[in-house]
């Protein structure tokens, strides 16, 4: 599935496997778990592919819908997705009230972390 031009991760098996098998780093706004395709050969598209995520225990559906807006919104501030990379952007508590350009400046600095 594409939103723009970001093709995202659908399937709850893929989002697992991120989980389980990536590495993570945490900010105050939100987490970024990511993992390289070419290390598990399922480089079968250079694309890199993102997941929003975000939790029940946010709150209801229009807090969850807000923060997901806000983290696309980060994400397409920071640059887009990184080639090659499995992204999972998860919400924090705080994300949907916060402004996106303050949350794409800590998704960059946790990208710039994470070396990707």
């Amino acid at each position: 599935m594409a939103i723009g031009n970001v093709i995202t991760i659908a399937s709850s098996e893929e989002i697992g496997r991120v989980l389980k098998k990536g590495r993570r780093k945490n900010g105050s706004l939100l987490s970024l778990y990511y993992l390289s395709r070419h290390t598990e050969d399922l480089c079968e598209a250079p694309e890199g592919r993102v997941a929003f995520i975000a939790g029940k225990k946010l709150g209801g559906a229009v807090w969850r819908n807000r923060s997901k807006r806000v983290l696309r919104a980060a994400l397409r501030q920071a640059g887009g997705t990184r080639a090659g990379y499995d992204i999972l952007l998860v919400a924090h508590a705080r994300t949907a009230a916060s402004a996106s350009p303050d949350v794409a400046q800590e998704l960059t600095m946790l990208l710039k972390e994470a070396h990707i």
